[in-house]
């Protein structure tokens, strides 16, 4: 334990809190939703997010008796890239006039099949999966059976919230690819806690010395909380975020 904590201490978190609107018209293609909310989010909050709609669309594709789809640190990288774009040019096109999808080949996937779904407004991960799911085009990405991986953004900017999923089937297996409730859970005790953070912080110690590291290929992915694919404190500083938030509910 005493080990444990000594790595604990030389992660620092940093929140930055910053205060949604009180009223939110969401927009899901053409399905226009209204709600009201107050709320806070950090960087943890949206990483969360995003994990939580993976687990949504899950959780609709199991009760069809479909296959849960899974979670690449580089899809999610790609979706992360694809919402940020959102929020300066709205559309499925980039602002230069290339289709969003040229996405999946930047990031160098060799896909078969392939989708993006777009959101803005809905604050939560469930009004935006309602929203989606009420919209004949976006379910069908959600519940297609060729999909096998997910990557998921979210981003807030200008007081709006804004979403990206995007779906691949692939001629490539992805191994490591892990399903979203597995994310930041290291030591397959099914709670993300202190002790993952710690794990994280070893791997990190022992590669950033030159030294072999003892996380596998899925862990690793596993532990990648803000998909830069590497395994550092940033990720142990996330964990620990996300620990410290599911404590105080």
């Amino acid at each position: 334990m005493k080990k444990i904590a000594a790595l604990l201490s030389s992660v620092v978190i940093t929140l930055a809190y910053i205060t949604v609107p009180s009223t939110f018209a969401a927009t899901v293609g053409n399905t226009v939703m209204t709600e009201t909310a107050k709320q806070a989010v950090s960087e943890h909050n949206l990483i969360m997010y995003t994990d939580s709609v993976a687990r949504l669309v899950n959780k609709e594709r199991r009760s069809r008796g479909l296959t849960e789809l899974r979670m690449i640190p580089r899809l999610n990288k790609s979706a992360d890239i694809r919402v940020k774009e959102t929020t300066v040019f709205w559309s499925h096109q980039r602002s230069n006039g290339t289709s969003g999808l040229d996405v999946f080949d930047e990031q160098g996937f060799k896909w078969s099949n392939i989708a993006e779904n777009i959101a803005k407004g809905s604050p939560t991960p469930e009004s935006v999966m309602s929203g989606w799911m009420n919209s004949t085009a976006h379910r069908d990405s959600i519940l297609n059976p060729n999909y096998r991986y997910i990557g998921v953004g979210c981003a807030y900017h200008d007081g709006i919230y804004y979403w990206t999923q995007l779906f691949m089937s692939s001629f490539e297996e992805y191994s490591y690819a892990y399903l979203p409730e597995q994310h930041g859970e290291l030591n397959d005790d099914g709670i993300i806690d202190a002790v993952d953070a710690a794990i994280v912080m070893q791997e990190y110690a022992a590669t950033s010395s030159g030294k072999q590291g003892k996380l596998d290929s899925g862990k690793r992915a596993r532990a990648d909380m803000n998909n830069d694919e590497l395994v550092d404190a940033v990720d142990a500083s996330v964990i620990l975020a996300i620990y410290a938030d599911n404590s105080s509910r």
